[in-house]
């Protein structure tokens, strides 16, 4: 019995190494479980949760996403029902529609509306942007709830990777299923089946940790691996898997043009250019970076172009219109960054959807698209406060505030005999340190490089984590003795306690004797 004890005891006190260590990746961005906004759906795999409601940190900003009852990222009541003497315009897309980067404000898609609400026109728009979705899957969709919505004027932006997962029957690896349509232009007849649930361990911060760690090692110890075979519609020598994606992808268009036509609406295909597209400098950053093509081609053999010409190829060959950003975009990344930096994000920022919705917005109105009665009958922008940043007095302000008053108020009354005044700074001192950790180291890790914040956060923790094992000293064999006595006698129960105990006491003794390091210490508190 006493050597079932000692074995639970040391299963418990490895369960508690294991949680701290959870509970510790979950706070790195990069670790932690990504929320998700999606459900299997069995026409097009994947689609979100109508009522859901998820904020994601990406490269660095917490965005958003409210999802209405109708599964869409818009306003609460969007769907099916259209109101009378209305032009419709719903945009096709994937996580560029969606905005994937940024909050709604900051969207192409919904300062489009809001710029032509400005200039009192009666357009609504529909954004059925969905993470993930390929061409193919937008289709399915349209086809099976799209002409439900009375569009009068369809916008399909496709992205490069489109092509590729075009010509596949199920997403990343994961035996996430999606429809596939055949090169002219029919729905492959095979039924989505869903997915079984991953194992909850793989699911996990720790799962995620070690499997960025074996890929990092990988890559030291053995080179890139292969070339991400996304990147193949980039070549000028077409491989075969691409060369098959291409022709279910034209399919895919014949669909929709004419289910278009069947709904009565116009099609407009759009393409969305990859940032190598349109900034020098990411091209060649792309050409050499291990996760894009790492050398393994040489200039004259890719192009960053090529998927941009493809798509505006095959839609002009059955007669779609089309429209180019490249040549305005091109300019305007000239001003200021259009695209999240290559190795944080691929998508465009705030500025790149603003330019985005400029260019669109007087392309449309160049062509002609929109019939009279719904052409501009005012003068109009893009909304102000669509892009501009939350005013006022910042909320972590008036935490501090309220933790200084309650601290300062608690020392003075435990110390009494020491001076109010001097006590209340001491106490506003710390707090103004530990905010400065939080919040300044917050801002720093933002400008770290995103492939290497979580390492350099990590060796960040793990050095302060080894100042206090130094500090301790000689306690730490008194800790490690009291730990063995609870693990030998058997006292399994005890060791969840035991180890909080220790643990914070540790911590705290730390704390007290080294006034540099405590400010760092409160804050892992």
């Amino acid at each position: 019995m006493r050597a079932l004890n000692v074995f639970l005891a040391l299963v418990v006190s490895l369960a508690m190494g294991l949680l701290v260590l959870e509970l510790g990746l979950r706070l790195i961005p990069a670790f932690a479980p990504p929320a998700t906004l999606n459900r299997f759906d069995p026409v097009t795999g994947w689609s979100k949760v109508p009522d859901k409601h998820v904020t994601r940190r990406v490269a660095g900003e917490k965005i958003h996403f409210d999802i209405n009852e109708n599964g869409l990222r818009d306003d609460p009541g969007v769907g099916p029902q259209k109101e009378p003497n209305t032009y419709r315009v719903l945009m096709l897309g994937d996580s560029f529609v969606l905005g994937y980067t940024v909050n709604r404000g900051d969207l192409f898609v919904d300062q489009l509306e809001g710029w032509w609400k400005s200039e009192d026109r009666r357009i609504d728009v529909v954004n059925t942007g969905t993470e993930g979705w390929s061409t193919d899957q937008e289709v399915a969709w349209f086809l099976a709830q799209g002409t439900g919505y009375a569009p009068d004027l369809v916008l399909l932006f496709p992205y490069e990777n489109d092509v590729y997962w075009n010509g596949q029957g199920s997403y990343a690896g994961n035996a996430q299923p999606k429809p596939l349509f055949t090169a002219d232009g029919q729905p492959e007849e095979r039924k989505l089946s869903e997915p079984a649930r991953k194992p909850w361990l793989s699911t996990t911060a720790t799962a995620r940790f070690l499997g960025v760690l074996g890929t990092t090692l990988r890559g030291w110890l053995h080179g890139p691996g292969p070339m991400n075979p996304e990147f193949g519609v980039l070549l000028a020598e077409t491989p075969p898997a691409i060369q098959d994606a291409l022709s279910r992808t034209e399919g895919s268009l014949v669909a929709l043009e004419n289910a278009c036509r069947d709904a009565g609406a116009r099609l407009v295909v759009v393409p969305i250019p990859s940032k190598n597209a349109i900034d020098s400098e990411e091209r060649e950053f792309f050409a050499g970076w291990e996760h894009g093509l790492a050398g393994r081609v040489g200039p004259e053999a890719w192009s960053p172009d090529r998927p941009v010409n493809l798509f505006l190829e095959m839609a002009r060959e059955h007669g779609i219109e089309t429209l180019d950003p490249r040549a305005y975009l091109i300019e305007a990344n000239k001003k200021e960054k259009l695209y999240f930096p290559e190795d944080v994000e691929w998508h465009l920022n705030a500025a790149g959807n603003r330019a985005f919705a400029s260019w669109l917005h007087d392309e449309l109105d160049r062509r002609e698209l929109f019939p009279p009665e719904h052409r501009a009958r005012a003068q109009g922008a893009i909304p102000e406060l669509a892009h501009q940043r939350p005013g006022g007095v910042p909320k972590w302000l008036y935490v501090f505030a309220g933790l200084w008053a309650v601290l300062g108020t608690a020392y003075c009354a435990t110390y009494p005999k020491e001076p109010r005044l001097k006590s209340v700074l001491s106490v506003g001192g710390m707090l103004a340190a530990v905010f400065t950790v939080m919040i300044g180291g917050g801002a720093l890790v933002r400008l770290i490089p995103h492939t290497w914040a979580p390492w350099i956060v990590g060796a960040f923790v793990v050095g302060v984590l080894g100042f206090v094992i130094f500090k301790l000293g000689r306690r730490l064999g008194t800790i490690l003795e009291l730990l063995g006595s609870f693990t030998k006698r058997g006292h399994w129960y005890l060791m969840p306690l035991v180890v909080v105990l220790l643990t914070i006491g540790s911590l705290l003794v730390v704390a007290a004797s080294s006034p540099l390091i405590a400010p760092f210490i409160y804050t892992l508190f």
